[in-house]
């Protein structure tokens, strides 16, 4: 036979209000969204996902988008800080086609002031590589990247410019190994 289960009832707190969101100081603190809660110290550690475009009004950031913690809450108000940025698959996709050469990596970094983040880059080649050059170029890559990231605070690192940066360098200093079509930063993370 089946137990029978027992539920339990959840006392409704009034009637939920809706809160602005800020977007973090790098993005100039202006408001994003609005959400709804029952009151304000619920918001916090609330996680939201938009495009890049949303925030800078570019159309270039339409296919990155980013991840925002909701930190702290004064009065009404909700600020966020950055937790996150991705490229979208389709964009990867797109580039990757037959007879070309798609090289992922994943791996840890960890910046200047020891926050953890995690990393996924891809480096596209035009033609088929051998295994022996793709190693090479992965394991290159992704010193370059450690090196740079290092040197960085978190709140830089997740931005589209710093994103771009660090591609723009990588597909340059990967050059007199393998000419590669494009080395981009995936996604990134902070743990």
């Amino acid at each position: 036979m089946v137990k029978k289960q027992t539920t339990k009832l959840k006392l409704r707190k009034g009637k939920k209000r809706w809160f602005p969101v800020m977007s973090p100081k790098i993005y100039g603190e202006k408001e994003i969204t609005k959400i709804t809660s029952y009151d304000p110290e619920s918001l916090v550690n609330r996680q939201i996902k938009l495009t890049l475009k949303a925030l800078t009004n570019s159309g270039r950031d339409s296919n990155v988008s980013i991840k925002l913690k909701i930190n702290k809450v004064k009065g009404d108000t909700a600020y966020t800080e950055n937790i996150g940025i991705e490229t979208s698959d389709s964009q990867i996709y797109r580039f990757s086609r037959r007879k070309s050469t798609r090289i992922l990596n994943i791996f840890n970094v960890s910046d200047k002031n020891d926050n953890k983040i995690k990393l996924k880059t891809v480096i596209l080649a035009n033609e088929n590589i051998t295994r022996a050059k793709q190693n090479e170029l992965r394991v290159y890559a992704e010193s370059l990247i450690k090196k740079k990231i290092s040197k960085s605070d978190y709140t830089e690192i997740f931005t589209s410019d710093f994103i771009k940066k660090i591609s723009i360098g990588i597909k340059k200093e990967l050059k007199p190994i393998y000419p590669v079509n494009d080395a981009i930063i995936w996604k990134a993370n902070l743990q």
